[in-house]
């Protein structure tokens, strides 16, 4: 009873103190006068209150991010003040962290790399001939890079990881109930048109895209979120999620398949045969095989008819049209080698400078069609070698996190991702998924979660529950 309650939830602490020490002054002096100084010592100084505060924002700088996401999102609708306004917001839970514990986010591999992806970003304002784009492109590569720190900062707990892996299968499953209803469906690449393409509706979602989806944009998006989905079908432990797995694995594919995007459904068989070869190391034999049966395709169809069914795009309906698109990146990245063009420029500098012969003049071509061009083209060499070295980094930490992550819960979870991450680099072949579209969320959610577990699987490993320990721990 001489003891003062504290209560700084409550915030009643002079009130408390007060009355504990006022009833023990009536009958013990002595009692109430150490009682009032065991109170002042317990009492939280202005400073602990503002570091609790601190590490309060901190714990929740995913849901800053979401808001972000949200933004970037409907960013085609916004005005361009509102999305540099509400980047102001994002080292707020950064600038709280290193408050209150003495470090501005996780260490990771990609650190490095990803900073020169920023100063890239930066510099290439300066060659931009349209401004305007470029800033949005900025402001959509600093929500992901924003993305995937919160990601590795936040999914620190075995269920936030799971938590957030539902999120992502979740936004997956969504994304493909919106694609079937405002996608511009392109038919007859290798599948005859089908009737399901004239019952379903192919009207345009203004907020998202007033134009409609490009088809092998949603098709590389879904395939990079399948392996993920189909590794905790059949290898996660969670057997009560299956039916809702088994129906959000479902439509995805359904949905990939009605895209007839060829770079997804190849980066998605990539990651099958990875998925195959992960589970028994005999299914390495597929890996020739396929190339055997590519060599077979190409002389009985011909190697040129072969080219035509894997390049032709909306853009050209040949491959020497695809081909000419290559060409014209590597002639900016000869123009521009150290700045690039400057983000999200492609076709207005190509359109002017390096006009096409084979596509016609009314046709845009808003990319290179591959991802390691669009981004020496948009970010200049030292550009390039930044993004493969985040990719290089990224690899190292997957693999490790799949052998840490060996017979536990977590190795379906880290096995999906990686696959997952094959799938964007097959895809990039064909198709650029870069800072500019917004699918590219999708990637970096993929190395925010990955990199997430490999820090969770180290720390449990290592046995070290406070922060700052692992931080040092791990350098």
């Amino acid at each position: 009873m001489g003891q003062p309650i504290l209560s700084p939830g409550k915030g009643h602490w002079d009130e408390v103190g007060s009355k504990g020490t006022e009833g023990q002054a009536q009958s013990n002096p002595a009692e109430a006068s150490a009682s009032a100084a065991t109170w002042q010592a317990a009492k939280p100084t202005v400073g602990a209150r503002l570091k609790a505060a601190a590490s309060w924002v901190a714990e929740r700088e995913l849901w800053v991010v979401a808001a972000l996401i949200v933004i970037l999102l409907l960013s085609n609708n916004l005005p361009l003040s509102l999305l540099e306004t509400s980047l102001l917001v994002v080292p707020i839970p950064w600038l709280c962290r290193w408050t209150s514990r003495g470090y501005l986010t996780r260490h990771t591999a990609l650190d490095p790399p990803i900073i020169g992806l920023l100063l890239m970003a930066l510099v290439g304002l300066y060659p931009s001939v349209e401004i305007s784009e470029s800033l949005r492109v900025l402001y959509k590569m600093v929500v992901e890079i924003a993305l995937f720190y919160g990601l590795v900062n936040g999914a620190h707990s075995r269920k936030r990881l799971w938590t957030i892996t539902g999120i992502v299968l979740a936004a997956g499953t969504g994304a493909a109930c919106l694609s079937l209803v405002g996608t511009n469906w392109s038919t007859g690449k290798f599948m005859a048109p089908l009737p399901v393409y004239r019952w379903l509706p192919n009207a345009a979602i203004p907020l998202l895209n007033k134009a409609g989806f490009n088809g092998n944009i949603v098709g590389g998006t879904l395939a990079m979120i399948l392996p993920l989905n189909l590794a905790l079908f059949c290898f996660g432990s969670k057997r009560g999620l299956r039916p809702l797995l088994g129906l959000s694995l479902l439509i995805m594919g359904i949905t990939l398949l009605l895209t007839q995007s060829r770079g997804g459904l190849m980066g998605f068989a990539a990651a099958l045969v990875a998925l195959a070869i992960w589970r028994n190391r005999w299914f390495v034999l597929l890996v020739p095989l396929a190339l055997i049966g590519m060599f077979v395709a190409s002389q009985y169809f011909g190697v040129e008819q072969m080219a035509d069914f894997l390049l032709v795009t909306q853009a050209a309906n040949s491959a020497q049209g695809r081909l000419e698109i290559w060409q014209r990146a590597i002639y900016m990245l000869q123009d521009f080698p150290f700045t690039g063009i400057g983000l999200g420029c492609f076709f207005r500098v190509a359109s002017v400078m390096y006009p096409f012969f084979l596509i016609g003049p009314d046709t845009v071509v808003p990319e290179a069609h591959n991802v390691f061009l669009q981004t020496g083209v948009d970010l200049g060499i030292p550009g390039l070698v930044s993004f493969i070295a985040v990719l290089t980094a990224f690899s190292i930490t997957a693999l490790e996190a799949v052998r840490m992550a060996k017979r536990t819960e977590w190795e379906p979870l880290a096995i999906g991702l990686l696959c997952g991450f094959v799938v964007y680099l097959i895809h990039g072949l064909v198709d650029a998924v870069t800072f500019s579209t917004k699918p590219g969320t999708v990637m970096w959610a993929i190395l925010g979660l990955t990199t997430a577990l490999w820090w969770y699987l180290r720390v449990s490993k290592q046995g070290v529950e406070d922060e700052k320990n692992a931080l040092a721990s791990l350098g």
